[in-house]
């Protein structure tokens, strides 16, 4: 499968690079291919490249449109390694294209590339790049060749929109134009409207945008709340290229149906947009809230269907020879990424081999499905990363113990001084609304006593619990709720679980009582540790112990030799 160029550093960003001059052994660099369009360039050349100087080679005029001052063209890329030839990456599959713009600022700064692209070029017209820059960046130790960037004009588009702007639709602000013809958008006035609006202040005559094309846009968006810009391509100098299935869902309900030539503006709440503050958080760097964008449709192109993923592999770090791991069973489980065969810390997890894990990753069902205690596998899975870029990752997996899904027997009256805890049908612990003062001092009381081994300090606990505020018995968390056991390192959890839970048996049902310096604290230091959302005050917890194991440290086995398609 062919990998897809990243479109941040040298690809995209090298287009504008370019000069005129070829010599060296850059020169062997020649088309072996004619691509047809949508097809990546193939190249040969002398191995290996090393360049002391930026240079260009142009593979193939083009038989298009001319390209002349003040075109905005459309470029695709793909990526050679200089030592070997081989292809490391492009762009073909992961968009319609990128935007370069042809024009007085370019003939400023690249004089060259201005020159080679007036000079006769035209819309199919291919050039070959290296760059000294790039010497050592191939990932491969001791390579200090120079990569091949091969660049191809797939289109010639406008520049910018013609038309009469009409007036803002009732409700949204007013849109004006400043000297240089680019959008300004004035008052926000009233508050945004609840859903989507999508309309044109100028009516093109271009096709209608379709669902899932890449739109080649010039826009501007601002916040409603305060009426200030977040972004606009006029500030930039140079239009975007967005596909619309990874585009907010206001800009692929909002665009789909205007016509190439317009000027849209769309009003688009929250919930269609990035989200909340409150969702995202205050350091999210996503504009939140409700948003209204002005953009000119300068084109639009059907985006290439991405290759598929290659499919995940496996490798056995070592057999283990505990029980014997079935369909239903729940785990006790650790996962650790891995870089260069080195496994960082295991976060601990719980995880239930049934359908709903079998629909979502069947094939890591399959690699714990087969497998026993103290098996550690190391799973490689290739992801999409989103613009076009896809990301290899291995996690480490070990299996620490099967535990029960719910722990049994007779619960027994609360101790006096703690809240009554009684169970819903589904067998759920319910904690009453706490009456009097809170212990002084972590308590901490079996409700249903288990039989397993007692919970050492500095372990791992696979639970289940529902947690509330001793002051008015709100509940602020519950992974019975979210309908999966979780676990926590004892070193890594308050005081009060560590002091309380210490000690417990496997399969016990426990009532602890935690006073604010053992939990988060006051909300006055709550709120200066910027801890926010952590419950204030006293709390008291009802916690089923599934499951206790000692808290590994990072692995240091190294994988076999064998791997699993």
């Amino acid at each position: 499968m062919r990998k897809a160029l990243l479109r941040t550093g040298t690809a995209i960003g090298a287009a504008v690079l370019l000069t005129a001059c070829t010599s060296g052994g850059f020169n062997s660099v020649e088309l072996s291919n004619d691509p047809a369009d949508g097809e990546v360039p193939e190249v040969t050349f002398d191995t290996p490249v090393e360049v002391d100087e930026n240079q260009t080679k142009v593979l193939r005029e083009g038989d298009g449109e001319e390209i002349e001052d003040g075109s905005t063209l459309l470029v695709q890329a793909a990526l050679y390694r200089g030592s070997d030839g081989e292809e490391m990456g492009e762009s073909y599959s992961s968009g319609a294209g990128q935007v370069l713009k042809v024009n007085s600022e370019m003939k400023d700064q690249l004089p060259e590339l201005y020159e080679a692209l007036t000079g006769g070029m035209k819309v199919g017209g291919i050039l070959a790049y290296s760059s000294p820059s790039t010497a050592g960046k191939s990932g491969q130790e001791g390579d200090e060749s120079t990569s091949v960037e091969v660049y191809e004009i797939v289109e010639k588009i406008p520049s910018e929109i013609d038309g009469e702007m009409k007036d803002s639709p009732e409700g949204l602000p007013e849109v004006t134009e400043n000297d240089e013809g680019v959008p300004e958008i004035g008052d926000m006035g009233e508050e945004a409207p609840k859903d989507l609006v999508a309309e044109n202040l100028i009516d093109g005559d271009g096709a209608e945008v379709k669902e899932g094309q890449t739109v080649v846009v010039d826009y501007v968006g601002a916040r409603w709340e305060d009426g200030k810009p977040f972004e606009s391509t006029w500030d930039s100098g140079t239009p975007a290229a967005l596909p619309l299935d990874t585009s907010i869902e206001g800009w692929s309900e909002g665009l789909v149906g205007k016509k190439v030539g317009s000027r849209v503006i769309l009003s688009v709440p929250a919930d269609k947009a990035y989200g909340t503050e409150e969702e995202l958080g205050a350091d999210s760097g996503y504009p939140t809230g409700d948003l209204l964008f002005v953009v000119d449709i300068l084109a639009a192109e059907d985006t290439p269907e991405p290759e598929p993923l290659p499919d995940p592999t496996s490798s056995t770090v070592n057999e283990g020879d505990g029980q014997e791991v079935n369909d239903g069973d729940t785990l006790l489980m650790t996962s650790a990424p891995v870089q260069d065969g080195e496994a960082a810390d295991a976060t601990p997890s719980v995880v239930t081999l049934d359908d709903s894990m079998r629909e979502e990753d069947s094939f890591l069902y399959d690699q714990l499905s087969k497998a026993r205690v103290g098996t550690t596998v190391d799973v490689t899975t290739t992801s999409d990363a989103g613009a076009g870029q896809t990301t290899e990752s291995t996690t480490r997996y070990s299996v620490r113990e099967v535990i029960p899904s719910e722990i049994e027997g007779e619960m027994q009256p609360t101790p006096e001084g703690l809240p009554a805890v009684t169970e819903t049908e589904d067998g759920t612990p319910e904690i009453a609304k706490p009456e009097g003062d809170a212990p002084k001092d972590v308590t901490s009381e079996y409700l249903i006593e288990g039989d397993g081994a007692e919970v050492k300090e500095g372990q791992t606990v696979a639970v289940n619990y529902v947690g509330a505020r001793w002051e008015d018995g709100e509940v602020f968390d519950s992974s019975y709720e979210r309908g999966q056991p979780t676990a926590f390192p004892l070193d890594g959890v308050i005081e009060g679980w560590s002091e309380g839970l210490v000690g417990k048996k496997a399969g016990s049902r426990v009532i602890i009582s935690v006073p604010s310096d053992k939990a988060y604290g006051s909300k006055e230091e709550i709120e200066e540790s910027g801890n926010t959302g952590a419950p204030e005050g006293d709390l008291v917890f009802v916690v089923d112990i599934l499951g206790a194991s000692d808290t590994p440290a990072a692995a240091d086995a190294s994988p076999s030799a064998s791997a699993t398609e």
